[in-house]
């Protein structure tokens, strides 16, 4: 005997209504993970970023060192390339007024100039040694340290000369 007028029907564990919030909810799941794992990635790729970032800073910094280092050394060399070209031009400019007072004498004659780079030999032919201590002598004494000359009494009564004047110092600080 039943008790009821229809077939029983199977009743399914989950309802429909069941079935959409479960799926809702394993989407929002899957989302949030989603979401987190792209966010954890990001990180990873932010972090070598960074990383990558921080070497490149180091070796920029080791490059701005190396051209200061380069830099300090250059300005040095161009301050002592700057003193020798004063120093040149002092010189040149010495020798030149020195050679411009025996051209005009005419007594003074120069047979031979040999100079090096701290040294000044001149010989030659003067009528006295007063004439050439007060016409070359001192100019000669002004440009180097020490300028030793020795005459040599000559058959007409002229002295043949020989001055060897030397700088000591190169001057350079």
């Amino acid at each position: 005997m039943t008790y009821s007028f229809i077939q029983p029907r199977k009743k399914p564990i989950f309802s429909l209504f069941d079935k959409i919030w479960f799926t809702l909810f394993l989407f929002g799941i899957i989302f949030i993970l989603s979401v987190y794992f792209m966010y954890v990635i990001k990180l990873e790729f932010i972090s070598a970023s960074i990383e990558n970032k921080k070497q490149e800073a180091l070796v920029i910094q080791e490059g701005i060192t190396n051209a200061n280092v380069s830099y300090e050394i250059m300005l040095a060399q161009t301050q002592i390339a700057n003193t020798f070209n004063t120093q040149n031009a002092a010189l040149k400019d010495s020798l030149k007024n020195l050679f411009d007072m025996i051209i005009k004498t005419d007594s003074i004659t120069l047979e031979t100039m040999e100079q090096d780079s701290n040294s000044l030999k001149l010989s030659g032919v003067t009528p006295t040694k007063e004439k050439f201590a007060l016409l070359l002598e001192t100019p000669l004494r002004s440009i180097f340290d020490e300028s030793n000359t020795t005459y040599y009494r000559l058959n007409n009564g002229w002295y043949r000369f020989i001055n060897i004047s030397q700088k000591h110092s190169s001057g350079i600080k």
